[in-house]
């Protein structure tokens, strides 16, 4: 049982998805978030689904988030990956009713035609995106402009930071949650960064 009494507790579980023995620590986490929440775990997603929504975006997934599909499915991370059917392109979402989308920047214009949705940040209509050619980890903030922010070079680092993060639900009593938060935060921002945190988290 992983239950996180200090800071050290707390699992890193990869470097990069694909790398060797980075499903053992990732599917730990996942089965303690799982049992934590009384929730049932993800089935892997076929090559074959993946490879159909490939076709129907005509663009190719990052291969660290295929990976990460293959083996562990949709599984909750502490964020919500979408289901497939609701992974798109940001650009098609206010594509009929223009006048309801945000007023984008010249700098959001520059890359929005590239982006690719796959996960709700908390369901609070905020996204993060993988840039269809370079497979950059981009996050639409719909309350702030530039709305659109490079926040990951990988994929890895934005799932690699939801397991970090969601470890918080697993505290111990007698540490509390807050204490847990604020490891985790820690974790995060000598991993990628108070600026990235303070973006992604705030």
């Amino acid at each position: 049982m992983l239950e996180i009494k200090s800071k050290s507790d707390i699992i890193i579980p990869f470097e990069k998805i694909g790398e060797d023995g980075w499903t053992n620590k990732t599917e730990l986490i996942i089965k303690e978030l799982a049992d934590n929440w009384e929730d049932d775990l993800q089935e892997p997603i076929a090559i074959d689904a993946i490879t159909e929504l490939e076709e129907s975006l005509k663009t190719t997934l990052p291969n660290n988030l295929k990976l990460f599909y293959l083996k562990f499915g949709i599984a909750e991370i502490g964020e919500q990956l979408q289901d497939f059917d609701d992974i798109g392109w940001i650009k098609d979402i206010w594509k009929d009713a223009p006048e309801y989308g945000p007023d984008f920047t010249q700098d959001d214009n520059t890359v929005l035609p590239f982006l690719v949705s796959f996960s709700d940040y908390l369901g609070n209509g905020n996204m993060f995106c993988f840039h269809s050619k370079t497979k950059e980890i981009y996050y639409y903030d719909h309350d702030t402009q530039p709305f659109l922010t490079k926040i990951f070079d990988d994929v890895s680092d934005y799932i690699k930071g939801c397991l970090i993060s969601c470890q918080s639900d697993l505290f111990n009593q007698e540490t509390g949650q807050e204490k847990a938060e604020k490891w985790c935060e820690e974790i995060l921002i000598e991993l990628f960064g108070k600026e990235v945190v303070k973006k992604w988290q705030y």
